[in-house]
């Protein structure tokens, strides 16, 4: 019978750690991946003058296993909870009941936004509106915008993030193909605030897989929602980590590599040569924007248009 590699027990279930070609038990499985996000937090420094932290936590694997991480591994951190309701009928009340839950157990402070309530629209109304534009996009703009404007309204210095290394490379992945300096340059673990309204970000779980998370997850026995977001079939973001995962099966560690070439060879050249973008305050929200009008105001402007159409 099949025993866990590093305490020899024969409890079950076993985790393969695939990198060391191990078989290790659900707490020995724990001990590693919070000891690797500890590793990975204080190697970029992540926590550094931190005062006040908050958490986007989204209900799915990835954002409840940061959110359970940095609890065992940093205790003496506190840190509030932001959990945006996209309006994704039954998903999204799922995802919310989970976090809820999840705060209340370990009395974490919980900051709640309900998109369809405050903005009109959901990311579901979108959904059913013939769009030229892809629904994951959309729905990648508004997250980005709101956490930010959430964080900063509510006075934190610093925002995490669930981003995993299957994420990350993902992004990488598509961004180099097109060729996309201008976003390449901000792909990193810790993203500086570059305007007094921007919210420094980290990625706590940059180092750490899609399936780490997921076993980290069930090592905890954490709640989390497993089934997918309804409105993501087809995504091309799919299709991209699907293909980078054939490639792994050729290149062991690929991922791995794509992230440290990234970060230690080309970031290096990009930042000296790539220019951050001039910012000035949107003209009706006041949030940082490349234009006299936010990517978030021009779009929830053309979604409230088309839902009044339909």
């Amino acid at each position: 019978m099949d025993k866990c590699s590093r305490c020899k027990t024969e409890e079950k279930p076993l985790f393969r750690l695939k990198n060391l070609n191990m078989l290790v038990c659900s707490q020995c499985f724990a001990s590693y991946y919070e000891k690797k996000v500890k590793n990975t937090v204080l190697k970029y420094g992540m926590l550094n003058g931190v005062r006040r932290l908050a958490l986007a936590v989204s209900g799915g694997k990835d954002s409840m296993a940061l959110a359970r991480a940095l609890l065992e591994v940093f205790p003496s951190i506190k840190f509030t909870i932001i959990h945006l309701n996209l309006g994704i009928p039954n998903y999204s009340d799922e995802c919310q009941e989970i976090v809820e839950k999840f705060c209340k157990e370990y009395s974490i402070e919980l900051l709640l936004y309900d998109l369809k309530k405050y903005n009109g629209y959901s990311i579901y109304d979108f959904g059913n509106i013939k769009s030229k534009k892809r629904v994951c996009g959309v729905c990648g703009t508004v997250k980005r915008y709101l956490m930010n404007k959430i964080a900063y309204e509510n006075g934190f210095d610093t925002i995490a993030t669930g981003h995993n290394l299957d994420d990350i490379v993902e992004i990488l992945f598509n961004l180099y193909i097109n060729g996309s300096i201008e976003e390449l340059v901000r792909i990193k673990p810790v993203s500086s605030s570059t305007h007094s309204k921007i919210v420094r970000k980290i990625k706590p779980l940059i180092e750490m897989t899609d399936r780490e998370d997921l076993y980290y997850a069930i090592s905890r026995n954490l709640n989390y929602v497993s089934s997918e977001c309804p409105l993501v079939k087809g995504s091309r973001m799919i299709n991209r980590k699907k293909l980078i995962l054939k490639i792994e099966e050729e290149i062991p560690n690929f991922k791995y590599l794509l992230l440290k070439t990234h970060l230690k060879r080309f970031l290096p050249m990009l930042e000296e040569y790539v220019l951050p973008p001039t910012l000035r305050e949107c003209e009706d929200c006041g949030m940082p924007s490349i234009n006299t009008v936010c990517s978030f105001c021009k779009l929830s402007s053309k979604i409230l248009k088309l839902v009044e159409n339909n």
